[in-house]
Formats: C-alpha cells, sequence, structure tokens
C-alpha cells in the first residue's frame, strides 16, 4: 500500500480514493470508498489497454459475467464502467494484505497457516467452477488475507489481457498446456500454495510444501490437466470447509496492522461504516446484493451470452402484447370466485382427475378433469366454479400471492389438426382471463396471421414471491421454449433455453432451472446466461428448493437432493426398482412439502399387464431422517400426484383410478374422495 500520486486521480465514478494498492496485470488497483460503504479495490484500466477495443471486449465480459457471482471467498464485482475513455471496475476488498505481503512480511509460512491458504482458496475456485467459470490468473498478489480468511481478490478479470498479449497473465504461476480452465486454475492453485510454503515463486518451491500437502499439491502439478484433482477434490482431501484453523499469531497480527492502517484511512476520510471491520457483508446481504454495471458492461454481455434470449418472444417485442392487469391488486380467494358455478355435480368414476392445486390460502382447490377446471371449497366439499375451457394437457397452478391460477386452454387454429394448449391466467375473484403467448411470435399484420405455427405450452410456474411466472412450450428449430412474465402487468419480458424441456422453476426471481431429460441447467432469469449444469440426471420431473442452491432430481435409483453451487449431495432417497431391466420405468411424481420437512414421489411401471395402481410405487418421506413413510405399510398408498396443503392441514392426492382423495398429512390415512 502505498500513498496516491500526484498524478492520481482523488476519486473514479463515486469511489474516493486512499491510496495505491498495486498493480495487476492490466490495472492500477487503488482502495477507495462510499461514504457509509465497505472498502472497495477500484481497478483502472492501464492506457495500453484502454483502447485496445480487443481488450475492452473481452474484460468487459468478464466483468458482466462476474458481477453475480455469489462466494465468501471470491471477491465480488461491486460497480464498473466500462464505456468511458478509461474502463475501471469496483471489486469488493476487505481491509488485508496480499499473499505477496504477507510471506513478505512474515517469510514462508508455517504448516498451520499453509493449510488454511490452501483451503481457503480450493473453496473459492469450487464456487467458481460450480458457476461454470474459470478465474484464469490466480497468484500470490491475487489472494486477499483477512483477519478471517484468505480470498480471491476478484473472479478473474486479468485473464483479458491473454487475448492481447497472447500469453498468461502470470506466466511463472500458469499451467504448461496455456489456456484458461478448471485444470489450469487448479494448477496455479498449487504453485500458489508453494510461494506460500517457501518464498519461491511457481512450482519451484515444492520441496519446502509441508510433507502433508506435498502429495496433493505435487499431484496438482502434473503436466496433463485430466490427471489433476478438479478444486471440489481438494476441498474435500483438504478436510472440508470446516477445516480451515484460526491464522497463527505471528500471521493474525501482520495482518491486524495492516488492515488497522487501511481502515485509518478510510476512517479519516470520513466514509468508514460504524463498525465495519472487515468489510465483509453477511451471507444474507450478499445475496441481495445489487450492483450498479453500467449499459456498456450490459451490452457487451449480451454479445457473449450463451442460450436464447429475447422480450417479447422469439425476437419479436411484440410476441407478449398485452390489454390489462393479470391479477387483481390486492385481490384475494376469500373475496368469492367471479366465474359460473358448475352446470352439473362430477361423477369421479365417469370424469377422470389428473392434478390438483391449493390457494396460497388454502381455502380452495383448483382440480383438473377431462371436465374442465374446477375451483373446489374442498373443507365443504363443494365445487363452485368450473372452466370447462380448460383442457387436461397442462398442471394447473396457482400464485403464491393473490387468488390467481395458470391452466392450459385448447385452441383450434385454423390449418392445424390438433388444438393448441395456451398458458391462460384466471384471476378467480375478477373474472378477469388472461392468455399468455410465452416465447413465441403472435399474430401480426392486418390480418392477424400467425408467422409460425402456434406452440403446445407444456408447464407453468411461479416464483416463489409471485413477481414472475414461466410459460413452457414445445421447441423446434432452435426457438426458444422458456418465457419469463411479470404476473402483475402481464408483460412477456424474455424468452430463453433453445432446447427442448418440459419443466421449468423459479427457485427465486433470479434464476430458472429447466431439465431436458439427461441433464438440468440453471439459468440467469436476468439475460439468459447458463450458470450451473447438473448431470446424470435421468428424468425431466424434478423439484426446487425455494430460496437455496438446491434442487430434488432423479439419478440413477435415487432421488437426489443436490446443491448445485457447491456440486455436493445433500442427501439422497433410494427408489428400489425403479431401474428396472425387464420394463421401462417413468418418474411420474415429485414434489416437496411446503415447510420441506417430507418429500413425495411416484414412479412407475409402462407396457405392463399389472392393474393401475400396481404399476405405481409412491413415496413419503421424511427428509430429516430419509424413513419412507409407506414403507411396510400393508396397503400402502399410491398417487399420481400430491398436492400438499399450505399450512400443512392435509394432503389432496390424484389415485392411479385418478381419483381426488384426501390423505391426513400425519397418518397418512386417506379419506372418501372428493367426488
Amino acid at each position: 500500500m502505498r500513498p496516491l500520486h500526484p498524478h492520481d486521480p482523488p476519486s473514479v465514478g463515486p469511489y474516493r480514493l486512499h491510496s495505491r494498492l498495486g498493480e495487476d496485470a492490466c490495472a492500477r488497483v487503488y482502495l477507495g470508498s462510499t461514504p457509509g460503504g465497505p472498502p472497495t479495490a477500484v481497478r483502472v484500466v492501464r492506457s495500453e489497454y484502454a483502447t485496445d477495443a480487443r481488450f475492452r471486449s473481452v474484460f468487459g465480459e468478464l466483468v458482466e459475467s462476474g458481477h453475480r457471482l455469489e462466494s465468501e471467498r471470491v471477491c465480488a464485482v461491486r460497480a464498473a464502467d466500462l464505456r468511458g475513455a478509461v474502463p475501471w471496475v469496483a471489486v469488493e476488498r476487505p481491509y488485508g494484505m496480499t499473499l505477496t505481503e504477507l510471506v513478505g512480511e512474515v517469510g514462508p509460512l508455517t504448516v498451520d497457516a499453509v493449510h488454511a491458504v490452501a483451503l481457503h482458496l480450493a473453496l473459492g475456485l469450487d464456487d467458481l467452477h460450480a458457476a461454470g467459470r474459470a478465474h484464469g490468473s490466480l497468484w500470490p498478489d491475487g489472494v486477499l488475507i483477512t483477519t478471517e480468511r484468505a480470498l480471491l481478490a476478484d473472479p478473474g478479470l486479468e485473464w483479458a489481457v491473454a487475448d492481447v498479449d497472447r500469453r498468461a497473465p502470470h506466466p511463472s504461476f500458469a499451467a504448461p498446456e496455456g489456456g484458461v480452465g478448471p485444470g489450469v486454475d487448479v494448477f496455479a492453485w498449487a504453485a500458489t500454495v508453494s510461494f506460500a510454503a517457501s518464498g519461491v515463486e511457481g512450482p519451484e518451491g515444492l520441496a519446502r510444501v509441508p510433507l502433508q500437502l506435498r502429495g496433493l499439491v505435487e499431484a496438482c502439478l502434473r503436466n496433463g490437466p485430466i490427471l489433476r484433482p478438479v478444486a471440489a477434490d481438494l476441498v474435500r482431501m483438504l478436510g472440508g470447509p470446516r477445516a480451515a484453523d484460526p491464522w497463527p499469531p505471528e500471521v493474525l497480527s501482520v495482518v491486524r496492522v495492516r488492515a488497522g492502517e487501511q481502515r485509518d484511512l478510510v476512517v479519516a476520510a470520513g466514509d468508514a461504516p460504524l463498525g465495519e471491520e472487515t468489510g465483509r457483508r453477511p451471507e444474507a446481504a450478499r445475496r441481495r446484493r445489487i450492483v450498479a454495471v453500467t449499459a456498456g458492461a450490459v451490452a457487451l454481455a449480451a454479445i457473449a451470452a450463451t442460450g436464447l434470449w429475447a422480450h417479447g418472444g422469439d425476437g419479436d417485442p411484440a410476441g407478449g402484447e398485452t390489454t390489462g392487469p393479470v391479477m387483481s391488486e390486492g385481490a384475494d380467494c376469500a373475496e368469492g370466485v367471479a366465474y359460473p358455478a358448475p352446470e352439473a355435480p362430477l361423477d369421479g368414476a365417469e370424469v377422470p382427475a389428473w392434478a390438483t392445486a391449493f390457494s396460497p390460502d388454502g381455502s380452495l382447490l383448483a382440480v383438473l378433469t377431462d371436465g374442465g377446471l374446477g375451483v373446489w371449497d374442498w373443507r365443504a366439499g363443494e365445487e363452485i366454479a368450473r372452466l370447462t375451457e380448460v383442457g387436461a394437457r397442462l398442471e394447473p397452478v396457482f400464485s403464491p400471492t393473490g387468488c390467481l391460477v395458470a391452466a392450459g386452454v385448447e385452441r383450434g387454429f385454423e390449418g392445424m389438426e390438433f388444438p393448441v394448449t395456451m398458458v391462460t391466467t384466471f384471476d378467480l375473484p375478477s373474472g378477469t382471463t388472461f392468455e399468455h403467448l410465452g416465447p413465441q411470435k403472435g399474430p401480426s399484420g392486418p390480418d392477424g396471421v400467425w408467422v409460425s405455427d402456434p406452440r403446445q405450452a407444456l408447464h407453468a410456474g411461479f416464483s416463489p414471491e409471485g413477481s414472475l411466472m414461466t410459460i413452457t412450450l414445445d421447441t423446434g428449430l432452435g426457438r426458444a421454449g422458456v418465457g419469463l412474465v411479470d404476473t402483475a402487468t402481464g408483460e412477456a419480458l424474455a424468452a430463453m433455453v433453445p432446447e427442448r424441456t418440459g419443466l421449468a422453476l423459479l427457485p427465486d426471481p433470479g434464476r430458472v432451472v429447466t431439465a431436458n431429460g439427461t441433464e438440468l441447467t440453471v439459468w440467469d432469469a436476468r439475460d439468459g446466461r447458463e450458470l450451473h449444469t447438473v448431470r446424470d440426471s435421468r428424468d425431466r420431473v424434478f423439484t426446487v428448493v425455494p430460496g437455496t442452491d438446491e434442487i430434488v432430481h432423479v439419478s440413477g435409483d435415487r432421488s437426489v437432493w443436490w446443491d448445485y453451487v457447491r456440486r455436493r449431495e445433500v442427501r439422497s432417497f433410494a427408489m428400489e426398482g425403479y431401474l428396472n431391466e425387464e420394463w421401462m420405468t417413468r418418474m411420474e411424481h415429485l414434489s416437496l412439502s411446503p415447510d420441506g420437512t417430507r418429500l413425495y414421489a411416484d414412479w412407475y411401471l409402462l407396457d405392463v399387464e399389472l392393474a393401475e395402481a400396481d404399476r405405481h410405487t409412491s413415496y413419503v418421506w421424511d427428509v430429516e431422517t430419509g424413513e419412507d413413510l409407506l414403507s411396510g405399510v400393508e396397503d400402502p398408498l399410491r398417487f399420481v400426484h400430491v398436492a400438499a396443503h399450505p399450512d400443512g392441514e392435509t394432503l389432496m392426492i390424484v389415485t392411479p383410478e385418478n381419483r381426488v382423495v384426501p390423505v391426513d398429512a400425519e397418518t397418512l390415512e386417506p379419506g372418501e374422495p372428493l367426488f
């Protein structure tokens, strides 16, 4: 850390500069802050790169792809200006010192300190790689040591110089095969750990790495990237996230002095918030981070984004034209139902049921049958409305707020042999019906002609807080398969996912998870980028754990609860017989109870001469213990669909015989069919 030079700017963007932190491969780095904000490393691109169009493009892509990264061991992008004459980016910068500075102060680190550095860096790389990113420029100057941990000083922005200079940003720490990727990062990790243990630059310090770590470090320095462990293996072999010991006293004292000096500079300028110690925010606050990246960064990222992304669907802003609000303001199910009552009662023995859904307040039950969508006061056993135009192709779903239900209406189109299911929302209190095209271009021109054939809707879903709706369509010719809709206005916000998918779920408003039958993909809901991939997923049926990085999907003969950011199995549930060698099997249903304590699943055998009920194997697992609550029951419950009451009051199942039956949520005792 050095004082500002007379030629250094006093501020950059909203950031007041306090000192020079040094230089990296492409930028001068300053300690900066804003009033009341945490400390920040402001990286100002050097002039020789600022005028290079190729560098600016690649740098912009790296900045944009890094600013949504969530990791406690990787400093994240806070803000950037990529359009000005001199691009700059502001990155989180907790008070502390670089690994280079630390080793310069105290000499080679002790065994415990080396282990802690190795584990923290492995965790950071694991987070990056799980997010589908590689760092590409790890070296000791890019490692920040705070009083609590070691972390990567940025998500890998220096790699932009490689496209200009045709060399790795830090050759002494670069893998022999060159390029960028997880294997290159693991090699650089080993070279950096060697430096921490020896003070010698690059892999040459291997001989001074403690014996407890030397074999692992040596394995990471192998010439072939395929021979090296992956970052997740490093974390496991180093003892896991909880195995990082506190810094030895000699390290901690040096880091505290440097952190204090930096804090004093910020405090003297009047910018430090009260109680600011490390500059790191709590995890909950990090997840709500909104980064002020300028329009230039967004434009650059749009060029590099993977997947298909267009407003309005198929690239046409008119694809989702709206004429009014979708949801009555403040309306809830207690206000009654404005749709017509049924003309005659249903006979469950004659009219098959397919799926059910509870309203958010639990007072109403939507029941999809061959006769339309029935709305029931289920406690009274009374059908109070029936939407006869609703077809049986698309499972109904309630918005988590208000009293809005999405279902599929089958429409006939001239020149098409079969009707097409269109996602339609029904606001029950107001009687407002609204059709959504989803990610496809609608009729255009004075005659209202469809440019291409309308596509079948396969699924609709809502984000946990109800602000967004997903619409999944049958895809073809590279057209987008998933669209997002603003539920407050009905506006089609975006279209994405150029591949066939049967299901799209929103764990939160920022992410969409889809399945194609062999793998699951997590997409950024804002720009359509592919964030994570979960392979070895056997079926399109899966469920998300709202507000988390976790999903439940089928892998082999298990239902696996999986953290797709950490790439770790949380728990799993065996399904004996699911991988049947004699008959084909198919997953019919997989869902979580609203409180996340129970998992419901059902699979069935195809093409066998068995009674319908005997072809099904159903489960109700206790998530905490893994116990199947139906195991050992003489006449076990079987179902093809489960809807759990939001307050846990009851379950409403659809049996293999297509009857709707209430079930006690605790004892799992079935009652009499609803109709």
